[in-house]
């Protein structure tokens, strides 16, 4: 009777295991900079991937009929286009970190298929 418990209880707890492990694999919000990607080259063509930076001065083009947004993000100096279709998000501002979920096409332009808006800095602490 207690092997019947102790093999019961040892899989309850490979079982919690698994749910926790897998549920740390999806929660990871892990991006590649914008150099990471452009140093990757053909690596991170037509895949999947999130890449964050900062939204370049003087690049965002929104043609509202059309709902695309053309813009540069920048990280140290490197630049990356993106183009997206969709609503324009709100917060949407030049000098706004952001991270773009999407595609990296092998004509050096990222085709984003989500735009995520980080936290302005008037909400981190002062030094």
């Amino acid at each position: 009777m207690r092997r019947r418990y102790l093999v019961g209880g040892g899989i309850l707890v490979l079982a919690v295991a698994a749910l926790v492990s897998v549920s740390l694999d999806s929660a990871v919000n892990y991006y590649l900079t914008v150099s990471e990607l452009l140093d990757g080259g053909s690596e991170f063509h037509d895949t999947d991937v999130r890449v964050g930076g900062k939204i370049a001065s003087d690049t965002i083009e929104w043609d509202a009929d059309a709902l695309e947004l053309k813009f540069t993000i920048t990280e140290n100096g490197r630049n990356l286009a993106v183009v997206y279709e969709g609503a324009r998000p709100s917060g949407f501002q030049e000098g706004s970190s952001i991270l773009v979920e999407g595609r990296f096409r092998s004509d050096m332009v990222f085709q984003a298929k989500v735009l995520i808006m980080k936290c302005p800095s008037k909400y981190e602490p002062e030094e």
